[in-house]
């Protein structure tokens, strides 16, 4: 596969998650390896390992969201014939289930991919909320 496959892949990604900010998370799982080495570290919780896990976590995060947008500030992107990342931060707007107004939101995310027999698939995600500097002292348990 080219490295247009791969930029191909991230850009399908990013169409996805606009789904999943409307409650849907079935677009993104679809972009999420199947095999049992994935994982996904969101802001909600614990990493997870395993497609169940990945799925479950996925799944419920989405739960929470009826509708949002988001832009995507690219900071570093880079493929091999096997593997590919990118670091982006994810700014937009968000809609809680329950809640009448939106509300900005803006995660920090690593995500690598992975080329596999269907295509270039999520093999890790990673995304917090820590988008500006802060001091040491915000990483101590007191």
């Amino acid at each position: 596969m080219s490295q247009h496959d791969f930029e191909s892949a991230v850009e399908s990604y990013q169409r996805a998650l606009h789904a999943f900010l409307k409650g849907n998370p079935e677009p993104v799982l679809e972009h999420f390896s199947r095999r049992d080495d994935v994982t996904l570290a969101n802001p909600l919780g614990p990493p997870r390992l395993g497609r169940a896990d990945v799925q479950q976590g996925i799944e419920q995060a989405s739960a929470n969201f009826e509708d949002g947008y988001m832009r995507f500030e690219e900071v570093s992107r880079y493929a091999t014939d096997d593997l590919g990342y990118v670091v982006w931060l994810e700014r937009g707007e968000v809609r809680l289930v329950g809640s009448e107004g939106m509300a900005p939101s803006s995660l920090r995310v690593t995500m690598i991919f992975r080329r596999e027999d269907d295509g270039w698939k999520v093999a890790h995600r990673h995304a917090d909320p820590i988008t500006t500097g802060r001091p040491v002292s915000t990483v101590l348990e007191t």
